[in-house]
Formats: C-alpha cells, sequence, structure tokens
C-alpha cells in the first residue's frame, strides 16, 4: 500500500509565489501523484502547464504555471485537449471546404447553362 504524504498541502499564496511551480508540489496542491502530473503534462492533458522532451538525453522539463494551477484547482480554468482543438480545427476546416466547393460548383453550372 502507498504511503500517504505527510508533507502540507501548499496555499494558493505559495503556490503563486511561484515562477514555475515544481510538479511535485503541484501535485500535492491539486491531489494527485506525482507520475499523475508528470504523464498530464506529458501527454499534453493538464491545462496548467506543459512538458518537453529533450530529444538527444530523453529526459523531461516541466513548466507549470503557478496562476493556471490555482485556476485550475478552483474550477476556473477552460480548456480543451490538444485532440478537441484538432477536431475543432477540422471540422471548421472542412466547413469551409464544403462551403467553397458548392460556390464553384454553382459558378460552373451557371457557366455552362
Amino acid at each position: 500500500m502507498a504511503k500517504k504524504s505527510t508533507k502540507p498541502i501548499p496555499t494558493e499564496q505559495q503556490i503563486l509565489e511561484y515562477d514555475n511551480v515544481p510538479y511535485t508540489l503541484a501535485a500535492r496542491f491539486i491531489g494527485w501523484s506525482d507520475v499523475s502530473v508528470r504523464y498530464a503534462l506529458q501527454e499534453h492533458r493538464a491545462p496548467f502547464g506543459i512538458a518537453a522532451q529533450n530529444p538527444e538525453t530523453k529526459t523531461w522539463a516541466y513548466n507549470i504555471s503557478p496562476g493556471a494551477l490555482v485556476r485550475y484547482k478552483r474550477g476556473e480554468l477552460e480548456y480543451f485537449t490538444l485532440n478537441t482543438l484538432i477536431d475543432s480545427a477540422a471540422s471548421a476546416i472542412q466547413s469551409e471546404l464544403d462551403r467553397r466547393l458548392t460556390l464553384a460548383r454553382d459558378k460552373v453550372e451557371r457557366a455552362l447553362r
């Protein structure tokens, strides 16, 4: 059985004192495990920060925004996953292509009459 952390949960004020919140501190603040925070950042599922992998060493660096982390915990941070944004963009592009194709088809039909 995993041992619970005995370290105190940081306050919002303590979090906001950071420029980049360490992922271990962020995890305690929102009640997640360190591993969950790291994986969520790596998989672009965490709206409060980003992760970047060094292509040579394969190590990860994390940047967690203190303000976004606080808003996330309060339930005030509106966010979208990367896949949601991709799907939304693809849908908008497809709609625009369909609209233009219809206009072009109408022009061709009028020209042929």
